[in-house]
Protein backbone atom coordinates (compact mmCIF):
# COMPACT_ATOMS: atom_id res chain seq x y z
CA UNK A 1 0.00 0.00 0.00
CA UNK A 2 1.21 3.63 -0.76
CA UNK A 3 -0.40 7.11 0.51
CA UNK A 4 -1.08 9.61 -1.79
CA UNK A 5 -4.03 12.59 -2.37
CA UNK A 6 -6.85 11.28 -4.62
CA UNK A 7 -9.69 13.89 -5.24
CA UNK A 8 -13.11 11.96 -5.04
CA UNK A 9 -16.46 13.96 -5.21
CA UNK A 10 -18.87 11.88 -3.40
CA UNK A 11 -22.91 12.04 -3.56
CA UNK A 12 -24.38 10.80 -0.55
CA UNK A 13 -27.31 8.42 -1.32
CA UNK A 14 -30.28 8.92 1.26
CA UNK A 15 -31.02 5.02 1.01
CA UNK A 16 -30.47 3.65 4.86
CA UNK A 17 -29.63 -0.41 4.60
CA UNK A 18 -31.46 -1.75 7.72
CA UNK A 19 -28.74 -3.09 10.26
CA UNK A 20 -29.35 -4.97 13.23
CA UNK A 21 -27.32 -4.54 16.68
CA UNK A 22 -27.10 -7.31 18.90
CA UNK A 23 -27.88 -7.58 22.51
CA UNK A 24 -25.35 -8.70 25.44
CA UNK A 25 -26.83 -12.16 25.24
CA UNK A 26 -26.03 -12.73 21.36
CA UNK A 27 -22.43 -11.04 22.03
CA UNK A 28 -21.32 -13.72 24.52
CA UNK A 29 -22.82 -16.54 21.99
CA UNK A 30 -21.21 -15.16 19.10
CA UNK A 31 -17.64 -15.00 21.50
CA UNK A 32 -18.78 -18.65 22.38
CA UNK A 33 -18.84 -19.94 18.81
CA UNK A 34 -15.17 -20.28 18.83
CA UNK A 35 -12.41 -18.15 21.66
CA UNK A 36 -10.84 -15.53 19.23
CA UNK A 37 -7.34 -16.60 20.66
CA UNK A 38 -7.19 -19.67 18.72
CA UNK A 39 -6.67 -17.56 15.38
CA UNK A 40 -3.43 -17.87 16.61
CA UNK A 41 -2.94 -21.68 16.59
CA UNK A 42 -4.85 -22.54 13.99
CA UNK A 43 -4.74 -19.98 11.40
CA UNK A 44 -2.24 -17.41 12.00
CA UNK A 45 1.21 -19.41 12.79
CA UNK A 46 0.98 -21.21 9.20
CA UNK A 47 1.00 -17.62 7.64
CA UNK A 48 4.18 -16.46 9.53
CA UNK A 49 6.31 -17.26 6.65
CA UNK A 50 7.78 -15.43 3.56
CA UNK A 51 4.83 -15.46 1.42
CA UNK A 52 6.45 -14.05 -2.10
CA UNK A 53 4.82 -14.64 -5.52
CA UNK A 54 6.32 -17.57 -7.11
CA UNK A 55 8.28 -18.90 -3.97
CA UNK A 56 7.41 -22.66 -2.38
CA UNK A 57 6.35 -20.78 0.67
CA UNK A 58 4.18 -18.91 -1.23
CA UNK A 59 2.35 -21.95 -2.97
CA UNK A 60 2.26 -23.52 0.68
CA UNK A 61 -0.42 -20.91 2.02
CA UNK A 62 -2.23 -20.64 -0.79
CA UNK A 63 -2.99 -24.58 -0.57
CA UNK A 64 -3.60 -23.67 3.28
CA UNK A 65 -6.38 -20.90 2.73
CA UNK A 66 -7.59 -23.05 -0.45
CA UNK A 67 -8.03 -26.17 1.79
CA UNK A 68 -9.43 -24.43 5.14
CA UNK A 69 -12.27 -23.12 2.80
CA UNK A 70 -13.10 -26.60 1.02
CA UNK A 71 -13.61 -27.99 4.53
CA UNK A 72 -16.12 -25.23 5.11
CA UNK A 73 -17.49 -26.12 1.83
CA UNK A 74 -17.05 -22.99 0.57
CA UNK A 75 -17.07 -22.53 -3.37
CA UNK A 76 -13.43 -21.73 -4.09
CA UNK A 77 -12.21 -20.10 -7.09
CA UNK A 78 -8.41 -19.66 -8.30
CA UNK A 79 -8.24 -16.64 -10.45
CA UNK A 80 -4.73 -17.41 -11.67
CA UNK A 81 -2.65 -14.87 -14.35
CA UNK A 82 1.12 -14.16 -15.07
CA UNK A 83 2.15 -10.56 -15.35
CA UNK A 84 5.19 -8.78 -15.81
CA UNK A 85 6.91 -7.21 -13.09
CA UNK A 86 10.68 -5.46 -12.63
CA UNK A 87 12.15 -8.63 -11.86
CA UNK A 88 10.64 -10.87 -14.66
CA UNK A 89 7.27 -12.06 -15.30
CA UNK A 90 5.57 -13.37 -12.14
CA UNK A 91 2.62 -16.11 -11.50
CA UNK A 92 -0.32 -14.74 -9.29
CA UNK A 93 -3.35 -16.64 -7.87
CA UNK A 94 -6.28 -14.86 -6.03
CA UNK A 95 -8.37 -17.02 -4.22
CA UNK A 96 -11.93 -15.87 -4.40
CA UNK A 97 -14.17 -17.83 -1.76
CA UNK A 98 -17.91 -17.44 -1.57
CA UNK A 99 -20.62 -19.45 0.79
CA UNK A 100 -23.54 -19.36 -1.56
CA UNK A 101 -22.30 -18.55 -5.05
CA UNK A 102 -26.06 -18.81 -5.87
CA UNK A 103 -26.61 -15.10 -3.98
CA UNK A 104 -27.53 -12.28 -5.90
CA UNK A 105 -25.22 -10.00 -4.22
CA UNK A 106 -22.31 -10.00 -1.67
CA UNK A 107 -20.56 -8.37 1.25
CA UNK A 108 -16.84 -8.70 0.64
CA UNK A 109 -13.87 -8.78 2.75
CA UNK A 110 -10.48 -9.22 1.53
CA UNK A 111 -6.78 -9.16 2.59
CA UNK A 112 -3.53 -9.42 0.59
CA UNK A 113 -2.15 -13.14 1.31
CA UNK A 114 1.39 -12.11 -0.48
CA UNK A 115 4.74 -10.64 1.11
CA UNK A 116 6.74 -7.83 -0.10
CA UNK A 117 9.82 -9.00 -2.22
CA UNK A 118 12.94 -8.17 -1.07
CA UNK A 119 16.53 -9.02 -2.20
CA UNK A 120 19.19 -10.61 0.14
CA UNK A 121 20.43 -10.27 2.63
CA UNK A 122 16.91 -8.45 3.54
CA UNK A 123 14.30 -11.20 2.06
CA UNK A 124 13.43 -12.76 5.29
CA UNK A 125 10.91 -10.16 5.84
CA UNK A 126 7.53 -11.98 6.87
CA UNK A 127 4.78 -9.34 6.77
CA UNK A 128 2.85 -10.36 10.04
CA UNK A 129 0.91 -7.24 9.92
CA UNK A 130 1.31 -6.97 6.00
CA UNK A 131 -0.94 -9.06 6.04
CA UNK A 132 -0.94 -12.71 7.59
CA UNK A 133 -2.43 -11.38 10.74
CA UNK A 134 -6.08 -10.26 8.35
CA UNK A 135 -5.89 -13.25 6.54
CA UNK A 136 -5.77 -15.21 9.76
CA UNK A 137 -9.12 -13.00 10.84
CA UNK A 138 -10.66 -13.84 7.79
CA UNK A 139 -10.09 -17.56 8.33
CA UNK A 140 -11.65 -17.77 11.58
CA UNK A 141 -14.28 -15.46 11.11
CA UNK A 142 -15.59 -17.62 8.18
CA UNK A 143 -14.79 -20.84 10.51
CA UNK A 144 -16.55 -19.71 13.80
CA UNK A 145 -20.07 -18.41 11.45
CA UNK A 146 -20.18 -20.93 9.17
CA UNK A 147 -22.82 -23.00 10.68
CA UNK A 148 -24.87 -19.71 10.83
CA UNK A 149 -24.19 -18.52 7.69
CA UNK A 150 -25.17 -21.73 6.40
CA UNK A 151 -28.71 -21.16 8.04
CA UNK A 152 -28.95 -17.57 6.44
CA UNK A 153 -31.56 -17.71 3.81
CA UNK A 154 -31.36 -13.98 2.30
CA UNK A 155 -30.15 -13.62 -0.88
CA UNK A 156 -26.72 -11.69 0.20
CA UNK A 157 -23.75 -13.68 0.88
CA UNK A 158 -20.13 -13.57 2.25
CA UNK A 159 -17.60 -13.22 -0.04
CA UNK A 160 -13.57 -13.29 1.09
CA UNK A 161 -11.10 -12.70 -1.69
CA UNK A 162 -7.17 -13.06 -0.63
CA UNK A 163 -5.30 -10.60 -2.76
CA UNK A 164 -1.99 -12.01 -4.60
CA UNK A 165 0.75 -9.34 -5.53
CA UNK A 166 -0.28 -6.22 -3.51
CA UNK A 167 3.32 -5.45 -3.07
CA UNK A 168 5.63 -3.80 -5.33
CA UNK A 169 8.72 -5.89 -6.14
CA UNK A 170 10.85 -2.42 -6.87
CA UNK A 171 8.76 0.83 -6.31
CA UNK A 172 5.44 1.31 -5.86
CA UNK A 173 4.10 2.49 -9.29
CA UNK A 174 1.00 1.85 -10.84
CA UNK A 175 2.16 -1.37 -13.00
CA UNK A 176 4.54 -2.30 -9.62
CA UNK A 177 1.88 -2.80 -7.34
CA UNK A 178 -1.74 -4.31 -6.78
CA UNK A 179 -1.12 -7.07 -9.56
CA UNK A 180 -4.29 -9.05 -7.98
CA UNK A 181 -6.80 -6.82 -7.09
CA UNK A 182 -5.97 -4.47 -11.04
CA UNK A 183 -6.28 -7.85 -12.67
CA UNK A 184 -9.58 -9.48 -10.83
CA UNK A 185 -11.06 -6.05 -11.02
CA UNK A 186 -10.88 -5.65 -14.55
CA UNK A 187 -12.04 -9.46 -14.75
CA UNK A 188 -15.30 -9.08 -12.77
CA UNK A 189 -15.88 -5.74 -14.70
CA UNK A 190 -16.14 -7.79 -18.08
CA UNK A 191 -17.91 -11.07 -16.64
CA UNK A 192 -21.84 -10.32 -16.71
CA UNK A 193 -23.90 -13.08 -14.75
CA UNK A 194 -25.98 -15.53 -16.87
CA UNK A 195 -29.93 -15.38 -16.29
CA UNK A 196 -31.12 -17.95 -13.95
CA UNK A 197 -33.60 -19.08 -11.57
CA UNK A 198 -31.13 -17.23 -8.50
CA UNK A 199 -29.83 -14.25 -11.21
CA UNK A 200 -32.72 -12.23 -12.95
CA UNK A 201 -30.69 -9.33 -14.12
CA UNK A 202 -28.08 -10.51 -17.18
CA UNK A 203 -27.13 -7.10 -17.70
CA UNK A 204 -25.21 -6.62 -14.48
CA UNK A 205 -21.34 -7.67 -14.04
CA UNK A 206 -19.94 -9.17 -11.01
CA UNK A 207 -18.57 -5.89 -9.67
CA UNK A 208 -22.21 -4.95 -9.89
CA UNK A 209 -23.40 -7.40 -7.47
CA UNK A 210 -20.61 -6.46 -4.54
CA UNK A 211 -22.59 -4.42 -1.61
CA UNK A 212 -19.40 -3.11 -0.41
CA UNK A 213 -15.51 -4.36 -0.47
CA UNK A 214 -14.20 -4.11 3.20
CA UNK A 215 -10.23 -4.06 3.17
CA UNK A 216 -8.53 -5.37 5.71
CA UNK A 217 -4.36 -3.85 5.69
CA UNK A 218 -1.57 -3.61 8.43
CA UNK A 219 -3.59 -4.80 11.23
CA UNK A 220 -2.49 -6.58 14.59
CA UNK A 221 0.52 -3.85 16.14
CA UNK A 222 -0.19 -2.13 19.03
CA UNK A 223 -2.60 1.18 18.95
CA UNK A 224 -3.67 0.83 15.80
CA UNK A 225 -6.03 3.81 14.82
CA UNK A 226 -8.40 3.04 12.06
CA UNK A 227 -9.77 6.23 9.97
CA UNK A 228 -13.22 6.55 8.27
CA UNK A 229 -12.09 7.24 4.23
CA UNK A 230 -15.46 7.17 2.41
CA UNK A 231 -18.83 9.12 3.44
CA UNK A 232 -20.68 6.91 1.08
CA UNK A 233 -19.91 3.77 3.29
CA UNK A 234 -20.02 5.82 6.66
CA UNK A 235 -22.82 3.59 7.92
CA UNK A 236 -20.56 0.77 7.64
CA UNK A 237 -17.56 2.30 9.65
CA UNK A 238 -19.88 4.02 12.39
CA UNK A 239 -22.17 0.64 13.05
CA UNK A 240 -18.13 -1.57 13.81
CA UNK A 241 -17.01 1.64 15.79
CA UNK A 242 -20.64 1.60 17.78
CA UNK A 243 -19.52 -2.23 17.97
CA UNK A 244 -16.55 -1.78 19.80
CA UNK A 245 -17.65 0.82 21.93
CA UNK A 246 -20.69 -1.32 23.15
CA UNK A 247 -18.09 -4.32 23.28
CA UNK A 248 -15.94 -2.21 25.81
CA UNK A 249 -19.04 -0.98 27.90
CA UNK A 250 -19.51 -4.66 28.50
CA UNK A 251 -16.08 -5.13 29.33
CA UNK A 252 -15.47 -8.15 26.56
CA UNK A 253 -12.44 -6.62 25.19
CA UNK A 254 -9.19 -6.83 25.85
CA UNK A 255 -7.75 -4.07 27.49
CA UNK A 256 -3.62 -3.12 27.30
CA UNK A 257 -2.48 -3.53 31.07
CA UNK A 258 -0.01 -0.91 30.26
CA UNK A 259 -3.12 1.64 29.40
CA UNK A 260 -5.69 2.33 31.70
CA UNK A 261 -7.64 3.87 29.51
CA UNK A 262 -9.56 2.25 27.01
CA UNK A 263 -7.78 2.59 23.52
CA UNK A 264 -10.32 2.70 20.83
CA UNK A 265 -9.41 1.31 17.42
CA UNK A 266 -12.34 2.99 15.59
CA UNK A 267 -14.07 6.76 16.01
CA UNK A 268 -17.59 6.69 16.28
CA UNK A 269 -17.56 10.55 15.78
CA UNK A 270 -16.23 10.25 12.36
CA UNK A 271 -19.56 8.15 11.22
CA UNK A 272 -20.87 11.03 9.27
CA UNK A 273 -17.36 11.94 7.60
CA UNK A 274 -18.36 14.45 4.86
CA UNK A 275 -14.49 15.62 3.56
CA UNK A 276 -11.61 14.32 1.70
CA UNK A 277 -9.16 12.43 2.87
CA UNK A 278 -5.46 11.32 2.32
CA UNK A 279 -6.36 8.06 0.42
CA UNK A 280 -3.97 4.91 0.71
CA UNK A 281 -3.38 3.26 -1.89
CA UNK A 282 -4.00 -0.43 -1.42
CA UNK A 283 -6.42 -3.31 -2.64
CA UNK A 284 -9.17 -1.16 -2.77
CA UNK A 285 -8.51 1.42 -5.58
CA UNK A 286 -9.17 -0.92 -8.74
CA UNK A 287 -12.61 -1.50 -7.32
CA UNK A 288 -13.03 2.14 -6.09
CA UNK A 289 -12.40 3.58 -9.34
CA UNK A 290 -15.35 1.60 -10.74
CA UNK A 291 -17.88 2.11 -8.65
CA UNK A 292 -17.60 -0.43 -6.11
CA UNK A 293 -18.37 0.87 -2.18
CA UNK A 294 -15.57 0.68 0.18
CA UNK A 295 -14.50 0.35 3.70
CA UNK A 296 -10.86 0.30 4.06
CA UNK A 297 -9.46 -1.05 7.63
CA UNK A 298 -6.29 -0.10 7.69
CA UNK A 299 -3.76 1.33 10.49
CA UNK A 300 -3.19 4.74 10.03
CA UNK A 301 -0.35 6.25 10.84
CA UNK A 302 1.16 2.78 9.35
CA UNK A 303 2.58 0.82 12.34
CA UNK A 304 6.45 1.17 12.68
CA UNK A 305 7.64 -2.17 11.70
CA UNK A 306 5.86 -1.26 8.15
CA UNK A 307 8.23 -3.54 5.74
CA UNK A 308 10.51 -4.09 8.21
CA UNK A 309 12.18 -6.93 9.04
CA UNK A 310 10.72 -6.28 12.21
CA UNK A 311 7.69 -6.80 10.90
CA UNK A 312 7.09 -10.57 12.37
CA UNK A 313 5.36 -12.62 15.01
CA UNK A 314 7.03 -9.71 17.54
CA UNK A 315 5.29 -7.20 16.60
CA UNK A 316 1.42 -8.48 16.73
CA UNK A 317 -0.45 -7.24 20.09
CA UNK A 318 -2.26 -10.00 21.24
CA UNK A 319 -5.17 -7.78 22.52
CA UNK A 320 -5.87 -5.94 19.76
CA UNK A 321 -5.95 -9.10 18.06
CA UNK A 322 -8.36 -10.08 19.98
CA UNK A 323 -10.13 -7.80 19.93
CA UNK A 324 -10.05 -6.97 16.10
CA UNK A 325 -11.09 -10.22 15.38
CA UNK A 326 -13.90 -10.34 17.85
CA UNK A 327 -15.51 -6.61 16.43
CA UNK A 328 -15.27 -8.09 12.75
CA UNK A 329 -17.11 -11.51 13.95
CA UNK A 330 -19.78 -9.37 15.11
CA UNK A 331 -19.67 -7.12 12.55
CA UNK A 332 -20.60 -9.81 9.87
CA UNK A 333 -23.18 -11.13 12.25
CA UNK A 334 -24.95 -8.53 12.68
CA UNK A 335 -24.70 -7.53 8.72
CA UNK A 336 -26.44 -10.74 7.93
CA UNK A 337 -28.44 -10.48 11.05
CA UNK A 338 -27.44 -13.94 12.20
CA UNK A 339 -29.01 -15.92 15.02
CA UNK A 340 -26.15 -16.92 17.70
CA UNK A 341 -28.65 -18.62 19.73
CA UNK A 342 -30.16 -20.85 17.23
CA UNK A 343 -29.91 -24.58 18.91
CA UNK A 344 -28.58 -25.69 15.03
CA UNK A 345 -25.43 -23.63 15.84
CA UNK A 346 -22.96 -26.67 16.46
CA UNK A 347 -19.52 -25.67 16.21
CA UNK A 348 -16.81 -28.55 15.95
CA UNK A 349 -13.39 -28.38 15.37
CA UNK A 350 -11.91 -29.59 12.63
CA UNK A 351 -9.41 -27.68 11.05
Amino acid sequence: MNLYNFLLIFIFVGDIIAYTTFSEEKLLALIDLDTPNNTYNEFLKPLLVKRVPGTEEHVKVQEFIVNHFIKLDWHVERDNFTSVTPIGEKSFSNIIVTKDITANKRLVLAAHYDSKYFEPPNDNFIGATDSAFPCALLLDLAYSLNDLLSDQAKMVTLQIIFFDGEEAFRDWTDTDSLYGSRHLSRKWEETFITRTDYHQHPSTSLLDGIEALVLLDLLGAKDPKITNYFPTTSWLYKNIALIEEQLWKQSLLHENEDDLDKDFIFDSSQGNLDVFQNIISDDHVPFMTKGVPIVHVITAPFPSVWHKLDDNEKALDPDVMYNLNLIFRIFVAEYFDLDPLSAKNNVTKDV
